[in-house]
């Protein structure tokens, strides 16, 4: 905004400048061809007055020229010059009239541009608001997604309960283990040994079933 309104400073004093000298090149055209009359190849102001006063002069210096028409030239040319300096004082007004509007103009301008800086300053207040509202927004509605979370999960008390049921259970089933192996190892040992005594006895059986064997054998050679 402030480049924008430096910028358009810079603009409006050129405008001015340019418009000063146009309505000077228009002042000096109007005073040298403008007519006081609406007729048809009325001669402008300043020729018209030094036409007056040419003719004044012509008087003064003419030989055969009486007091009375030096008067009535005199008279025409005061006319002429006071018609002329009306008109003058006409223009004069007209520019300080023009002049005075250019100032309220740009008085006006001036005022335009700060509503405007303070407009777009408010703008980027309001928006930076709004960015900071949505942000707050957003984190508002991300918690109240976790809190919803968090309601239907149970309690850490709950939590903890229930992971020391959990840990009683543990225990228990390692203790069941414990006690398992140990029977079972004692089973394995129960197993081994009477696994080891049908053995033993198979072998005393073989030696009683051979024994019954060479004793028929002797009974039977002496028979013969």
């Amino acid at each position: 905004p402030l480049g924008g309104s430096a910028l358009g400073d810079g603009a409006m004093a050129d405008a001015k400048t340019s418009v000063s000298k146009e309505e000077d090149a228009l002042i000096k055209k109007r005073l040298l061809t403008q007519t006081t009359t609406a007729r048809q190849g009325a001669d402008p102001p300043v020729k018209r007055l030094v036409k007056k006063y040419l003719a004044f002069c012509g008087s003064l210096s003419g030989e055969g020229a009486s007091a009375d028409e030096v008067e009535k030239h005199k008279e025409s040319f005061l006319k002429e010059l006071a018609l002329y300096e009306f008109q003058l004082g006409r223009t004069a007004a007209v520019t300080a009239a023009n002049e005075r509007e250019m100032a309220s103009y740009a008085e006006a301008r001036g005022e335009v541009d700060d509503a405007v800086a303070r407009a777009e300053a408010d703008i980027r207040a309001l928006r930076d608001a709004l960015d900071a509202a949505r942000l707050d927004r957003r984190h508002k509605e991300e918690y109240e997604t976790l809190r919803r979370l968090c309601v239907q999960l149970p309690s850490r008390r709950d939590t903890e309960a229930a992971c020391a049921h959990l840990e009683r259970e543990i225990a228990d089933l390692e203790a069941q283990s414990d006690k398992a192996s140990r029977a079972l190892d004692q089973r394995k040992k129960q197993f081994a040994l009477l696994l080891h005594a049908a053995r033993e006895l198979s072998g005393e059986l073989e030696e009683d079933e051979k024994v019954a064997e060479e004793g028929q054998a002797m009974d039977a050679m002496e028979t013969s």
